[in-house]
């Protein structure tokens, strides 16, 4: 397990009421399972519906919920940009 940052950034920093954490985690998954045992399985779907950043990358280019922390990493949950 490592020691990260967690940001929470725009309707996740609302619904769990503070802007960053510190947290012992392995991987991705465990900050979910964090965020389902402690605020429930609401704020864990949004959680999940957001884009998830490890250092500034996306987990999308990396292992998704398996990617592997290590630590002082930084893992950012962001609202998802759209429009046209």
């Amino acid at each position: 397990m490592a020691q990260v940052k967690v940001i929470y950034r725009a309707g996740l920093r609302e619904s769990i009421g503070v802007r960053e954490i510190q947290l012992e985690a392995a991987t991705v998954a465990d900050i979910l399972s964090h965020i389902k045992s402690t605020q429930g399985k609401d704020v864990y779907k949004q959680a999940k519906a957001m884009l998830i950043v490890v250092n500034g990358v996306s987990i999308l280019y990396k292992d998704l919920y398996k990617t592997v922390l290590n630590e002082g990493d930084t893992v950012s949950f962001l609202p998802l940009a759209a429009g046209g």
